[in-house]
């Protein structure tokens, strides 16, 4: 069952790639879910959930994006105790924010994550936790 959930996330990123979007997400919501779901896999229903978000979010539908994010993704991450992929998935709530005009929540946010990866350590995390913010106060001026 694992693979075959593995193998259609793998058809629905080829499905995005070619910008067949909607093809792409009824495979990851009627196939590829259900069966991590099934299996009680709780990180890999994750990871499927932050792809689904990112499409949305792409399509300008931010609210539900946000929403998958904060009461689906990043419950999991922090029952886990998944410090990278809690602070990745902060940081990418924060963009969406900053998307939707909300700046200084945005920019709090990306101070939390920068803060966790700093702990990691993360450099590359770290250099893209700067930069987002310093394209925040600018922004914020």
């Amino acid at each position: 069952m694992r693979w075959r959930a593995i193998t259609q996330g793998q058809i629905a990123d080829a499905l995005a790639t070619r910008g067949e979007i909607d093809e792409a997400l009824r495979i990851r919501r009627e196939e590829e879910l259900p069966v991590y779901e099934r299996l009680g896999d709780v990180r890999s229903r994750a990871i499927t959930l932050g792809k689904i978000a990112q499409v949305l979010a792409d399509r300008g539908e931010i609210d539900e994006a946000l929403r998958i994010r904060r009461e689906e993704q990043l419950p999991v991450y922090q029952r886990l105790g998944d410090v990278r992929e809690r602070a990745i998935t902060q940081g990418k709530i924060a963009d969406m924010l900053a998307t939707r005009g909300e700046v200084s929540v945005a920019l709090a946010t990306w101070r939390e994550s920068l803060a966790a990866f700093q702990r990691l350590p993360a450099p590359s995390l770290i250099r893209i936790a700067q930069q987002r913010i310093a394209h925040l106060e600018a922004r914020k001026r």
